[in-house]
Parts: structure tokens; sequence; C-alpha cells
């Protein structure tokens, strides 16, 4: 299942939008407030069922509309929802493509986790439809992916306790751990505690010690592979072959630029058929995406569009980030205020002939510049010419 096309009209931020997507990977980007968590929930509520109050109309208008085409193994269908609620408080009914909604998995921006005790371990939760339609607008549950793992763990020795499916996804989930760092690996679930532990270079740790940005995308992998097996029953599947739609909300949240750079690539080899939508403000994450891949939303008078971007082969690989925060991601300026009202200042008493003003604002840009910063030359050369 694939959405292949989404027009937003009357929500929120948006007045009118129509978007195409790409059947792999869309990163949506832009300005905070533009619209990009906007066209998450709207894709949620396509396939939620019951009632809402997280989406609210546009204040010009009178009605929203939420139009998506969804391929389904080949078979294109359309829907539609609607509706005209403003007040915060007041709620709308939706009803969308609710028999889907297996298909769909959303993530909010809660992803890290505190030390859990697990004093026993229980059963598989059943994702009744009302369960699911609810996780589609609220996010899936991410609390319970340590039972989760630990259940798997206890049961996987016995032959025939767990599906083949089952114990694929469990290799699966043990192998989260070295995607990031080579250097991280699972080593076992303690039997008197169940806690699980992690080997690092500096030792034997419990899988909560691990960093923050680590544990955001145990989260993300760990939540979507435990989503898939609570949903998928009958018949089972392998999470490497769910074909669904997941979203994300903040793609980033809590990573490194180092590991803002691999997330996107560790998704698609993880979940090779699986359609992501993911909000981003990390230009490191833009810089390593492939082309027609990303979203760059901006206003053209008051309006929310996308804009265009360069079609290149390799998409934004060879750009540096202040070449992709100012073009795709629409900076204005990469400069602090101080900065710009100096050099202006600067600029002013050169042009006047003022060398005494000029060397006293050249003392403060000296301290302020980057120590291998060639600007600093050039600043000299025109102190020289005075």
């Amino acid at each position: 299942m694939k959405i292949n096309k989404l027009k937003i009209e009357g929500v929120g931020g948006i007045k009118l939008i129509n978007l195409s997507f790409n059947d792999r990977m869309n990163l949506l980007c832009g300005p905070n407030g533009i619209g990009k968590t906007t066209i998450l929930e709207s894709i949620a509520h396509i396939f939620s069922n019951g009632d809402t109050n997280i989406l609210k109309r546009n204040v010009a208008s009178e009605i929203s509309k939420i139009s998506a085409e969804i391929d389904i193994n080949g078979t294109v269908e359309n829907k539609e929802i609607q509706f005209d609620t403003f007040i915060p408080e007041t709620s709308t009914r939706v009803t969308g493509f609710h028999l889907r909604t297996s298909g769909l998995i959303s993530l909010k921006t809660t992803r890290t986790f505190q030390y859990q005790s697990l004093q026993s371990v229980s059963k598989d939760s059943n994702k009744e439809n009302h369960i699911l339609w609810n996780d589609a607008i609220n996010g899936i549950n991410l609390t319970d992916i340590k039972n989760w793992f630990v259940n798997r763990y206890l049961y996987s020795p016995h032959a025939g306790a767990l599906t083949p499916e089952q114990l694929s996804n469990f290799e699966l989930a043990k192998k989260c751990f070295s995607l990031l760092n080579k250097d991280f690996s699972f080593s076992k679930v303690n039997a008197s505690s169940n806690e699980i532990m992690i080997n690092t270079p500096s030792g034997e740790i419990y899988y909560e010690y691990l960093s923050s940005g680590f544990k955001s995308i145990i989260s993300i992998l760990f939540g979507i592979i435990k989503e898939i097996e609570f949903r998928f029953k009958d018949p089972k599947i392998n999470a490497e072959d769910f074909q669904g739609i997941i979203l994300i909300d903040e793609i980033e949240l809590h990573l490194h630029p180092e590991w803002q750079e691999k997330i996107v690539d560790i998704l698609l080899d993880v979940f090779p058929k699986a359609q992501f939508f993911a909000s981003t403000h990390s230009p490191h994450v833009i810089q390593t995406a492939k082309p027609k891949q990303i979203i760059a939303l901006g206003l053209d008078n008051d309006n929310v569009i996308q804009r265009e971007l360069p079609n290149s082969e390799f998409g934004f690989q060879g750009w540096t980030i202040e070449e992709v925060l100012i073009d795709v991601m629409g900076m204005n300026s990469l400069r602090t205020e101080i900065f710009k009202d100096l050099i202006f200042k600067f600029d002013q008493a050169i042009e006047e002939e003022n060398s005494e003003i000029a060397e006293e604002i050249f003392s403060q840009l000296d301290k302020l510049l980057h120590p291998e910063n060639t600007l600093r030359k050039l600043l000299k050369f025109q102190l020289a010419g005075l």
C-alpha cells in the first residue's frame, strides 16, 4: 500500500496544496509552522475512523477537505474526508480508509525512554480496529517494546514457541543495536531481572543506559517491528516484507549530525518495502537524501506551497550544509544579527574612510569570527586601504 497523491484544502495553516509522493521516502522540510506536521496528520486521518480534535479548519476556509490517491497492490483507490471544526475543544468525526489502518504506523516525537523494571513478561497486545484508528492519529505505544523484546528472547530457544516470522523479526531486532555503531551489539537478557544487556566498547550496560539518540532510533526500529507483529497475525509477515506506510515526526530528534546522516538509509534498509513520510529540520538528513525524496515547503503570498528544487541525479549529496539550509530549507541568512550589524557598520566606516571606527569594529569581528575564517584577511585588506 502506497500513497500516490494528497490534496489538502483549508486545514490548519494550509489553504490549498497538492502533493505527489515518492514510493519509498518523503522528507518534509520548511520553517516552523509551515505545515509539515499538518501533512503527516492529514495522512494519518485518512486512515482513521472516529472522533478527533487534532486537525482544525483553516481560519479563512468554510470547510476542510483531505483527499488521497492510494495504490493497493496495483489498484488505485481514492478517499476524501471533510470537517469544519475550528474551536480547540471541539472534536469532529472522520470516516477514513479505516479498513486499511493496519497498514499505517505513526510515530510521534516522544521516542526516548527511561528505565523500566519488568516484574513479569506479558502476552502480545490485541490490536482491535478501534485501537488501530487511535494509533493512527495519536501514534503507536512505545512503552511496550521492552516487554516485546524480552518475550521473544525468552521463547526463542523453544522449538515451535515462536513462528518463523517471529523468529526472523527477533533476529532483525537484535541486529538493530549494531546498525548505528558496529561496536555495539545485543548481549543477553538476564533471567533473574528481565534486563536487556548491551555490549559496548566500555563494557556491558543496561539498554536503558544507551544515549538518547541511540534510544530514539531503537524506539523507531523496535516500535515498527513490534507493531507489524501485533497487527498481522493471520497471516503473519516478516517485518522486512511490510508494504505499508510509516509516519515519523522530526526524524532527527535526539540524533547527533553523524547519525542524522545515517537514519534514512537505515530505515530504508531495514524496511525495504515500506513507504516513509518524515518531517525534518536537519540539513544533514536533507543532504544525504536521494533525488525526489524532498518536499520543501514555503510561502507564496501567505499560501503554503511546495517549492521547486533542482532535479539532480545525486540529490543534494554534493551540496554543503550552508547550501542546503539556504536553497532547500529556505533560510534567509546563516549569520547572527550581531555579526550582520557589525559588518554593516564596518562597511559604512570604510565607505566614510573613518579608520578609527573601522579599527574598533574590526577588533570585535576578530573575536567573533572562526579562527580559520578567511573573511578576517579580507577585512584587514580593507583596513589597510584606508
